[in-house]
């Protein structure tokens, strides 16, 4: 039976699940569709694995293409740029077009973007990164608002298996790329992951078929049957009524105190990421296989992060036990190198695990306060969009300044006390703002 319209005055609709619930009321693993949670996997392989494909080719490109180091730094920059500028974009397509049709519009830009990447000089590998960035903006969008709308009763579950599949993505190219890099050379190396892509649509097509007339289908911001959804405009007041006048998703306090939670946690990623393997040669004398060791520990270890945050949420019911924790990883890092660096790999992997969790309770963290009860009614997808929007974006604009302020301190102290110390503010930023804009308990069902 079609939902009832948003205009109608009859009863309220059937309560909606808590999105912040990894397992509520039946058995979730059972019941997760397969094909659609395969389509999760391999779409979140394609938004991290493409950009982890450059680096470990670096020298040959560099060399093939005649440019200087800081041309193939543009090229790793460039995507998270985009992740925040390109944001609007990435909301008006998801809006416009529908949730399933933005994430094939992602993985159609990933595709091209990957092939024109390696096929010319550096303006085509200049003009390929930026497909790329506006592409995997528009998948930032719209994948937490569609498995919010698929996964309604585990919502924390398919996240921290989305979050998860980031660093599993990243990992396997950083790990095969040069490996094909050595006999094909470095352009068919970063070029065979555009396969990724098709497997991808492939999947997420075959997923749509199954699932004709379910959420997702429609653009976000309308109900199942299509119809525009007004609780994106309008809240359900007391009776039935309209309230003319709810608090957009934007004017909210908490949402702008997950947009300074996300951009530490960007910040401390994408920091830590460019510097960690200097850090240790600086410090420690490490080879570069130590330094390929600290990345692989770092990110592997994501993976446990991002499973843990549906542990405790499921043991305890308070998302903010889950931030405490993460922050208590994070922490680690700094306060561990500059006190016992010569158990980088220990702090190394505490450090990973906490942005394997940390990117999970963001990003559920943004479902939960788009859906949440404002002026007698539960968000609807535009809020929910709105929300994960404004998260990221300001997340990831600050998550591309890591690297230049890490360096920077690098560069005018002259050694690795200051930049530590600016990674441990930023945990600190994570943990304050974080612990105001996260709920205090999983929302009861609207």
């Amino acid at each position: 039976m079609p939902h009832p319209s948003r205009a109608d005055t009859g009863p309220p609709e059937p309560p909606a699940p808590s999105p912040l619930a990894g397992g509520a009321a039946r058995s979730r693993a059972s019941a997760l569709p397969v094909l659609a949670l395969a389509a999760v996997v391999l779409v979140a392989l394609n938004v991290r694995g493409p950009l982890a494909a450059l680096p470990p080719v670096a020298v040959e490109l560099r060399s093939d293409l005649a440019v200087s180091a800081g041309a193939v730094g543009l090229l790793t920059t460039l995507p998270v740029l985009c992740f925040g500028a390109a944001t609007p974009f990435g909301a008006w397509v998801t809006a416009r077009f529908g949730l399933r049709t933005a994430v094939l519009a992602c993985l159609g830009g990933v595709l091209l973007g990957t092939l024109v990447r390696s096929a010319g000089g550096y303006p085509a590998a200049l003009a390929g990164t930026v497909v790329l960035g506006m592409a995997i903006t528009i998948g930032n969008i719209a994948m937490p608002v569609l498995i919010s709308e698929d996964f309604p009763s585990a919502v924390g579950l398919v996240t921290a298996l989305y979050a998860a599949s980031f660093n599993v993505g990243s990992a396997l190219t950083t790990a095969v790329t040069p490996l094909v890099a050595v006999p094909l050379g470095w352009r068919t190396a970063t070029a065979v992951w555009a396969v990724l892509a098709v497997v991808a649509a492939v999947v997420v097509l075959r997923a749509h078929r199954r699932s004709r007339g379910g959420p997702g289908t429609a653009p976000a911001g309308s109900d199942r049957t299509g119809r525009t959804d007004r609780a994106g405009r309008a809240g359900r007041a007391d009776g039935g009524r309209l309230d003319p006048h709810p608090v957009p998703v934007r004017r909210r306090a908490t949402t702008w105190l997950l947009v300074a939670a996300c951009a530490a946690q960007s910040f401390s990623y994408y920091g830590t990421t460019a510097w960690l393997p200097e850090l240790l040669a600086d410090r420690l004398g490490a080879g570069p296989e130590a330094a390929g060791v600290s990345a692989a520990v770092f990110q592997v270890a994501a993976v446990v992060g991002a499973f843990g945050v549906p542990a405790v949420l499921r043991a305890t019911a308070r998302p903010r036990v889950a931030l405490w924790l993460v922050c208590a990883g994070w922490a680690t890092l700094p306060l561990g190198l500059l006190l016992a660096p010569q158990l980088w790999w220990c702090w190394a992997a505490l450090a990973g695990a906490a942005q394997g969790g940390g990117i999970t309770v963001v990003l559920v963290s943004a479902v939960a306060r788009g859906r949440e009860v404002r002026a007698g009614r539960a968000g609807g997808p535009a809020d929910v969009r709105a929300a994960s929007a404004l998260v990221q974006g300001g997340g990831y604009l600050a998550g591309a300044l890591g690297p230049v302020v890490v360096g920077a301190a690098h560069d005018a102290s002259g050694g690795w006390t200051a930049p530590l110390l600016v990674l441990l503010t930023a945990v600190a930023v994570l943990l304050a703002t974080g612990t105001a804009g996260v709920p205090r308990r999983e929302p009861a069902p609207v």
